[in-house]
């Protein structure tokens, strides 16, 4: 019997199940292990009546208990069917339905269930989804802000919407007597049916139309009628769909517009029959020279200032094309120039050289227009003016420009050349000064002290000078445009935490730069080299003008969207009448005397930070401190 039972069990799809109700044991098949993943903890299948009530999800364990057991207790009852959720081995619930067979002694006694179990998880969820399309449909339908009605195969409104029925003036009862005929004005019947039939025979699966309708007051409403029909399995009609919106204002203001049009037509023949008078009377009277041409580009009228501007008479000209007088060496740039306008109709000045009455040429500039008429293109106007002493004055700017670009390359290349030959003695100068040093040490020497202050000062001078033709060199470049600019995305606070890093941590000064830090990250779009010259620069102005005992601070935060570098010092400030001057070049201020410093400082760091997208400003207050502000855009 059990082996008969193991076959039935896996050759049904569902779960076959056996339970003892003498000894309280459910026996399974392996396809229980299949469908729900539960391995069975004793041998051949068996299940205690607690292993198998604790899968049911404890919403559904009571319930189905009760369903069970009073179909147990009558005799008369031989089916039982429950629906539950049963747990499965990974954590989720399967929706069951279970049917199972009371067997029963002669007694009447239940003895024995035989059941099966069947998955309708995938069922039930199908069903739930059907049931909430259904009331999105009905929602949809009920409250949409389009009239929706249903037609059935004889033309009566069976189903409508709140809609349809605020357009027709109908309640949805009244409708449902009367049909799409007796609500559609006579003079549409005959096209409404024409598509209709194109439905029927399946011609067309649906039509769209404007259309009017008889309003239950018995005034007419235009709608536009968006109709489609709904079909079975087989193809056959069930109903049909109309979707109707309601055009009627919009039809009274199209009226409306169509007399307003009517009469700015007969105004506008009026205006332009007006504006033709007055544009020959400026054309006329006018010192350019003003044309009109047909589309090919012949001359229909000239203006009389062309016997001023070129020598030649009016009538002269008519019947002819502007190339017939233009030089040589422009006449294929001009041919271009026209097809141009002929394919984009913009209206950009073009320059070119024209032969005069006399023979010679003078340069003229001429502006396109494409004349329409009712949005047609129908001639060509111009308007043309002798150019010829600004394309001299032109010719004498690029020979200047030209000759000051020579001379800025020239300082650029003479100022580079400098720099490096003076670096190159310069150092030989510092390294011999540094041998004299290294001579000196642990000799009795007289005068040794002395000696070395000499070479200290030797030393110091030639940085001096290093860093100035440095700076020089450095303003140079950017001057001539030879500066290397490559933007890239990086974190500003990484780069000013590495600099702070390999610049300042192991100096032998008792100084330090503290730091704010607001946030974790300051993503920023420029060049890091040049963002690392300015802020170098600024850290070590604030050490230079400020006294051996206090310490430079760095702010890093946001402040209405940007990024903002503070730099703050409390050293000796800047005198406020010469704040204005500070980023001009060689400029130092009147308090820096005995200050070791070049006045080029902060030139190079407001070129590069403006370079970078940002700004810079200073605050200072005298013998107090400076605080220095680098303002950039945050890179998204």
């Amino acid at each position: 019997s059990n082996e008969r039972f193991k076959y039935i069990n896996e050759a049904s799809s569902d779960v076959i199940w056996d339970t003892n109700l003498i000894t309280n044991q459910t026996y399974v098949g392996n396809r229980f292990t299949k469908l729900f993943g539960h391995k069975i903890s004793t041998n051949e299948g068996l299940f205690s009546e607690t292993e198998w009530s604790n899968l049911v999800h404890p919403e559904d364990r009571v319930a189905l208990i009760n369903e069970l057991d009073d179909t147990l207790i009558n005799p008369n009852k031989k089916k039982w069917l429950g629906k539950y959720r049963f747990l499965k081995a990974d954590g989720q619930y399967a929706n069951i339905r279970d049917k199972a067979y009371v067997v029963r002694d002669h007694t009447g006694k239940a003895t024995r269930l035989i059941g099966a179990m069947t998955d309708v998880t995938h069922e039930t969820k199908l069903t739930d989804k059907l049931r909430q399309s259904e009331e999105k449909f009905k929602g949809a339908f009920e409250y949409s802000s389009v009239g929706i009605g249903l037609v059935d195969k004889n033309g009566f409104w069976f189903d409508s919407n709140k809609k349809l029925c605020s357009i027709l003036g109908y309640t949805k009862t009244e409708l449902q007597s009367l049909t799409f005929i007796d609500l559609t004005h006579p003079d549409d019947l005959e096209r409404d049916a024409a598509h209709h039939k194109k439905l029927d025979e399946n011609k067309k699966s649906f039509f769209q139309m404007e259309k009017r309708y008889i309003h239950k007051s018995k005034k007419i409403v235009w709608a536009n009628l968006l109709a489609s029909s709904v079909k079975d399995g087989d193809g056959n009609i069930l109903y049909y769909l109309a979707q109707i919106i309601d055009i009627t204002e919009k039809k009274r203001i199209e009226e409306q517009n169509a007399i307003l049009l009517e009469e700015n037509n007969r105004n506008r023949i009026l205006q332009l029959n007006e504006a033709k008078n007055l544009y020959r009377l400026l054309a006329d009277n006018t010192v350019d020279l003003v044309c009109l041409h047909s589309l090919d580009g012949m001359f229909e009228y000239v203006s009389p200032s062309v016997k001023q501007l070129l020598g030649f008479e009016q009538e002269a000209l008519i019947g002819l094309h502007p190339l017939d007088f233009a030089h040589p060496d422009d006449l294929a740039r001009l041919q271009n120039n026209i097809l141009e306008f002929r394919a984009r109709a913009q209206e950009k000045a073009v320059q070119g050289r024209f032969k005069t009455a006399s023979g010679s040429y003078i340069w003229l500039e001429t502006i396109p227009i494409l004349v329409k008429e009712n949005g047609v293109p129908v001639r060509i106007q111009t308007s043309t003016r002798d150019i010829t002493l600004r394309r001299e004055a032109e010719e004498t700017i690029k020979s200047n420009l030209a000759n000051e670009i020579k001379l800025n390359e020239l300082r650029t290349n003479l100022v580079s050349t400098i720099s490096h030959e003076f670096r190159t003695p310069m150092t030989t100068i510092r390294a011999s000064t540094e041998l004299i040093e290294m001579y000196l040490e642990g000799q009795k020497i007289n005068h040794a002290t002395k000696i070395n202050k000499h070479t200290s000062t030797i030393t110091c001078e030639i940085d001096r000078i290093i860093d100035l033709m440095n700076a020089v060199l450095t303003i140079s470049k950017e001057d001539s445009g030879k500066t290397k600019y490559n933007p890239t995305a990086f974190d500003l606070k990484m780069m000013c935490t590495t600099l702070l890093e390999k610049y300042y941590n192991d100096n032998d000064d008792t100084r330090k730069i503290t730091t704010t830090i607001a946030d974790d990250t300051f993503p920023v779009f420029a060049d890091r080299h040049l963002m690392e010259y300015a802020i170098f620069n600024l850290l070590n102005n604030a050490f230079k003008y400020s006294p051996e005992t206090t310490n430079v601070h760095l702010n890093l935060f946001y402040k209405e969207g940007k990024i903002r570098v503070e730099i703050i010092d409390s050293g000796i400030g800047i005198p406020a009448k010469e704040q204005s001057k500070l980023f001009n070049t060689f400029f130092r201020a009147s308090n820096t005397n005995g200050i070791q410093g070049t006045g080029l400082g902060l030139y190079i760091v407001k070129t590069f930070t403006e370079k970078n997208g940002g700004s810079v400003s200073i605050e200072s207050t005298l013998n107090k401190g400076t605080k220095v502000i680098l303002t950039f855009p945050k890179h998204e």
